[in-house]
């Protein structure tokens, strides 16, 4: 179990490193940026309503290997980490402007709503994946309810969240298990889910053609479909997103991931009890789930959901503290995560124009074996790229797009111009 901390008011020595760019959260964000796409890549060549239906049909061999492995070692475990950085953000930010004395609240809300029109525009208009509209909406819920929640409750209001969609499955699967009595009502209830999988299935099916093969403007019809698919999940995207917000600003609020040389040791143990607590826990979730239908409630879902969670939430700290610990010498993906919004707008874009029917028409043509290895070599250049841009500008240009609309004002772009 995390361990729980209480602490005064920042002091004025806590301040100081809240005053300058953390290299080692821009590593952090590089490495969950590349572990996103790595998860994020399926769904660039598979309809995103299917992420409920299990492994896609027909896998076998080094393929079936390849995504079984991607699902126990990545899925769900990379979200959480860019989330707990998100919150952490949020965090910097207030003690920022709290020590500056600065306004912060209708600065913080604009800035969500910017990115809550961000993240619209790229689920209608490029890939319906996308994550920017839920962490929007959860990170207004979280200013909303918990402003000013003391330290020591952040992590056990984290924990609580993160387990609700975990809860809400084992909800479903225990009502229907308590129709035993009567098998004719039982038969109905399972065949109202049954005839809404078969439903599920052939709108994946018609989605599959649409990204194959239709246009530009057929496929923002299909994504209008798939954003109220995802809307009508609410409760299973927003819950585990906020709790992980709200763990990240525990760890900025205690100090951890703040100064992290004075933390070693916490993210030692973290490292060591994430691996060897949450690796099992992992592929005992990733072998439950693999191939099982997530729309019909089962025990065999809902015990798979509860290993793949905690399974995910231990993963996802040990990641963290590795990083952490190794960020020096990984300090060359700094400039990637310094640009993560422009690199993961730039992740779809680049991947549905290479797979969809109204780009290069690939899709369903790169097998699962080679995802590892494109995410790699793209990034690679990713990574390249961001070092070069940043050479000679500020922000990368979402950055600065939302810094400049967030406060109203252009903001000075080039370097040169800081020189001067």
């Amino acid at each position: 179990m995390l361990i729980s901390g209480s602490r005064k008011r920042v002091d004025s020595n806590r301040l100081a490193p809240t005053q300058q760019r953390l290299e080692h959260f821009d590593v952090l964000r590089s490495f969950a940026l590349l572990g996103i796409l790595l998860v994020n890549f399926e769904w660039f060549t598979r309809p995103i309503q299917a992420i409920v239906l299990g492994v896609e049909p027909g896998l076998s061999g080094l393929d079936a290997g390849t995504d079984w492995l991607i699902r126990a070692l990545a899925e769900g475990k990379f979200y959480p980490l860019f989330s707990m950085l998100f919150g952490a953000g949020f965090a910097l930010m207030l003690e920022r402007a709290e020590a500056r004395q600065a306004p912060f609240w209708l600065l913080y809300l604009r800035r969500l709503l910017i990115l809550l029109v961000f993240g619209a525009a790229h689920m209608l208009l490029v890939w319906a994946g996308d994550i920017l509209v839920v962490y929007a909406l959860s990170a207004f819920v979280m200013v909303l309810l918990f402003r000013r929640t003391p330290i020591q409750r952040l992590w056990k209001w984290g924990l609580a969240f993160i387990a609700t969609p975990m809860l809400l499955m084992w909800m479903g699967t225990l009502a229907i298990w308590s129709t035993q009595g009567d098998p004719d009502l039982q038969a109905d209830i399972m065949a109202g889910f049954e005839a809404d999988a078969s439903a599920l299935h052939g709108r994946v099916l018609a989605a599959a053609e649409t990204h194959a093969t239709g246009s530009w403007i057929a496929n923002v019809g299909q994504r209008l479909e798939d954003a109220r698919f995802t809307l009508a999940n609410f409760a299973f995207w927003v819950p585990p997103v906020l709790g992980y917000f709200l763990i990240g600003r525990w760890l900025i609020a205690t100090d951890r991931l703040l100064r992290p040389q004075q933390h070693r040791l916490f993210f030692r143990r973290w490292r060591s009890r994430g691996l060897i607590l949450g690796l099992p826990l992992a592929l005992i979730g990733a072998s439950l789930l693999y191939g099982a239908n997530w729309s019909i409630p089962a025990p065999q879902v809902a015990l798979g959901m509860t290993a793949a969670t905690i399974g995910a939430l231990l993963l996802s700290l040990a990641y963290l503290s590795l990083v952490t610990l190794g960020a020096e010498r990984l300090r060359f993906l700094a400039p990637a995560g310094q640009m993560a919004l422009t690199n993961y707008l730039c992740q779809s874009l680049f991947w549905t124009w290479t797979f969809y029917g109204h780009g290069l028409g690939l899709w369903g043509q790169l097998p699962r074996a080679w995802h590892p290895l494109a995410v790699l070599l793209f990034f690679a250049v990713q990574v390249m790229f961001s070092h070069f841009w940043l050479h000679h500008f500020r922000f990368g240009p979402a950055e600065w797009l939302w810094r400049s609309l967030t406060y109203l004002q252009r903001q000075p772009m080039r370097r040169q111009i800081e020189r001067q």
